[in-house]
């Protein structure tokens, strides 16, 4: 599936990753990295990116924690072979995160950021998660949570004037709109154990991102009333504050309330551990 409305896998424009990211520094990214660094203490090993893109996430773990052997995943092309250019060392591969091509058990951690949402078979794909993971193995994940009622994509999800869940289909392919307890439920039908929770991209955050998808949808080419430069300055004067409010909000509380974003950490149970095979140095493909 490499067409979603208008977004295609390969636009050059739409890939992400491309900037550094660094724990301590104050951005949305820096907090989710932090995040995933915790989820990650104890583990050792392989570790599974998925939707890697051009490897923003890739290169600040490596960084951050030489000692794991990284793999980074995208469906897009064009950006593993950005991905692969920043950071030739990876280990990449073009696939569907539906259908990974590793034998079972081959990670030691498997991580993904802002992707489930992308994924028309999203139940397989953390079945696929769960089969790839050793026994006693961790996810750790980023998901949108676009279908929570509290948020303002539900609030506009019906909105013929502001209909932020199409642009944000069009332009990023977000095609799945979840609450918490789809997801906790999806994750708990591949088998896995949720272990931590914490909640994110609150107010500040969404107005921001509507701000944002407004301003793309009329640079596409898309109607309005308002002058095109005249939506650029209306953008801009918004992104200022609310870049910075976004990431104290986070900072400060991770709460369930008003938030449009899932920091959530799993396990895969350790019971099959004794019987399972020796684990290859390095995953094979299948």
């Amino acid at each position: 599936m490499r067409y979603i409305g208008k977004y295609h896998v390969e636009d050059p424009t739409k890939i992400q990753g491309r900037d550094e990211v660094r724990p301590g520094e104050r951005s949305l990214a820096a907090l989710r990295l932090e995040h995933a660094l915790a989820a990650l203490a104890g583990i050792h090993g392989q570790l599974l990116l998925l939707g890697c893109g051009a490897g923003r996430y890739l290169r600040a773990i490596a960084r951050a924690r030489p000692d794991l052997t990284l793999h980074g995943a995208d469906l897009s092309r064009s950006a593993l072979r950005e991905a692969q250019w920043r950071a030739p060392r990876h280990h990449l591969v073009c696939l569907d995160a539906s259908l990974l091509p590793y034998r079972d058990g081959a990670f030691d951690a498997v991580l993904f950021f802002d992707l489930l949402e992308h994924v028309p078979e999203h139940r397989r794909m953390l079945a696929e998660v769960a089969r790839v993971l050793r026994p006693g193995g961790v996810l750790h994940a980023f998901v949108p949570l676009e279908g929570k009622r509290d948020t303002v994509y539900h609030l506009l999800g019906t909105s013929r004037w502001l209909p932020l869940n199409r642009w944000k289909r069009d332009h990023v392919g977000h095609i799945n709109h979840f609450t918490p307890e789809q997801v906790f439920h999806a994750v708990w039908e591949a088998g896995l154990v949720v272990e931590r929770r914490s909640y994110g991209f609150h107010l500040a955050s969404q107005i921001h991102d509507l701000v944002d998808y407004w301003q793309r949808e009329r640079v596409s080419g898309g109607g309005g009333v308002l002058p095109l430069a005249l939506v650029r300055l209306i953008a801009r004067a918004v992104f200022i504050p609310t870049w910075r409010l976004s990431y104290l909000e986070d900072r400060l509380y991770h709460g369930r309330h008003l938030a449009a974003g899932l920091h959530l950490t799993a396990r895969k149970p350790p019971a099959a551990l004794a019987a399972r095979p020796a684990r290859p140095s390095r995953p094979s493909v299948r």
